[in-house]
């Protein structure tokens, strides 16, 4: 795998390489950290504040982790890879091998 440029976008990455399949990748990952309002109880008005940071990982386009839902069956996209190595060039690479086990997908 190859990476070609770091956009200057916060902490975003992008990668190329070829799958077994010889399906080209284009491998985006960006590092995020992020707060979530969610209700405390859903006929109020009180809010919890609830923090999301790790990998964001786009393989040719789309979003992982994926299948991840809420409590109604919604997709969950707030869901982030969390490597205990953080925001780290080795935990960037855990991140990327995650998503690409979770799409099928292995390189060469």
């Amino acid at each position: 795998m190859e990476d070609n440029a770091q956009t200057g976008e916060g902490d975003e990455m992008i990668s190329r390489a070829i799958a077994d399949n010889g399906l080209p990748l284009k491998i985006q990952t960006e590092w995020t950290d992020n707060d979530y309002w969610e209700r405390v109880y859903p006929d109020s008005d009180d809010l919890k504040c609830v923090n999301v940071a790790g990998w964001l990982v786009r393989i040719n386009g789309k979003k992982y982790p994926r299948g991840h839902t809420d409590g109604d069956g919604h997709p969950d996209w707030t869901y982030r890879y969390t490597p205990g190595q953080g925001q780290t060039e080795a935990g960037r690479k855990i991140a990327i091998e995650r998503a690409l086990g979770e799409a099928g997908l292995t390189v060469w």
